[in-house]
């Protein structure tokens, strides 16, 4: 047979081979929904990410980010990577308790002593069998599991608080989660469920008499602007992750599992360099704007106590095991220092 005679019938084998099985230099697409938007570092981050997975994938692997929402709202974004509708998102832990209610547990009220502490834990063999369990049980694999947000604060319209019973008759918005709506009736206060979008509206229009969010939220969402007082209660220290659906995860190419895995790292290091430095430069400008009075010392040891409660009432939705492992695990930690 002349290769003139093969030439058809091997290119056509050729053609139903790479049907089928897709082109041998093909990229691969993913897609990042998350809610962050512009003048946030996280939104910066995620697109340098995304670049440089590209980059060192040479360009197999492309992620496709979808900022402020446009995908649906935190807590959806977590139940479409659960289902594969969505590739990769980044909520805050309470967010994705969502579908794994024991992920609340590192935003306790007054839990950890700093971030290198919370990083430790959160990272380590305590954590652990929760973020198994959400890899085996919800399809989610975290690409980091650590993303520094900030120590949460309170912002008041009119009343300056110094201590719980301050808080008593005022409403203050928080997320849909129950670890936040306990937090808030143990301080006294009403816990009023408003969604992210509308904190600014809900304040400006006196639907609520306050809120709590860190410091760079409550700076880039302008939330001081329609506020007269910020307490610095530092009350919770907000931890986001990223999350991957598994069943994409493990499709990819073990280098590019490792790519992605170290990227997702290195922009979680870059992330916490810059949000501290700029947490501290945020509260300045608002205390030098003259339209927020900031309250540095508000009684701490009062809202620790008031809200030591909050663990104990959830001990049936985080599970008694998880919430003594990570207790022991912080005292161990404490006792080593």
């Amino acid at each position: 047979m002349t290769l003139g005679a093969f030439a058809p019938t091997a290119l056509v084998a050729a053609a139903l081979t790479l049907t089928a099985y897709g082109p041998a230099f093909g990229e691969t697409t993913l897609r990042f929904g998350h809610v962050n938007g512009s003048g946030e570092i996280a939104a910066d981050l995620f697109e340098e990410f995304a670049e440089r997975v590209k980059d060192r994938t040479d360009g197999e692997v492309v992620i496709n980010v979808y900022p402020g929402e446009q995908l649906g709202k935190e807590t959806e974004l977590v139940q479409q990577a659960k289902l594969g509708a969505v590739d990769i998102t980044a909520p805050s832990l309470p967010a994705a308790s969502v579908v794994l209610p024991s992920l609340e547990i590192p935003s306790t009220p007054f839990l950890w002593d700093d971030w290198h502490q919370a990083r430790a834990v959160i990272e380590g063999k305590a954590m652990q069998p929760i973020w198994d369990e959400l890899a085996d049980q919800h399809n989610l694999i975290p690409l980091t599991k650590t993303w520094y947000w900030g120590w949460r604060n309170l912002t008041t319209l009119s009343v300056a608080v110094e201590q719980p019973e301050d808080m008593v008759g005022l409403k203050i918005r928080v997320p849909e989660s129950p670890v936040w709506v306990e937090m808030v009736n143990a301080m006294g206060a009403a816990p009023t469920p408003v969604p992210f979008s509308d904190v600014y509206t809900a304040l400006q229009q006196k639907t609520v008499d306050g809120q709590e969010n860190p410091i760079p939220t409550i700076f880039t969402r302008r939330f001081y602007e329609v506020q007269g007082n910020l307490v610095l209660t530092r009350h919770m220290l907000q931890n986001n992750t990223i999350l991957i659906n598994k069943k994409k995860f493990e499709s990819l190419e073990p280098r590019h599992q490792t790519i992605l895995m170290e990227e997702a790292h290195a922009a979680s290091a870059r992330n916490t360099l810059l949000q501290q430095a700029r947490e501290q430069s945020m509260l300045e400008q608002m205390r030098d704007s003259g339209g927020i009075t900031v309250i540095d010392s508000p009684d701490r040891a009062a809202f620790r106590k008031k809200t030591a409660i909050v663990m104990d009432n959830l001990r049936d939705r985080w599970g008694a095991e998880n919430i003594q492992r990570i207790r022991d695990e912080i005292e161990r930690l404490n006792q080593a220092m």
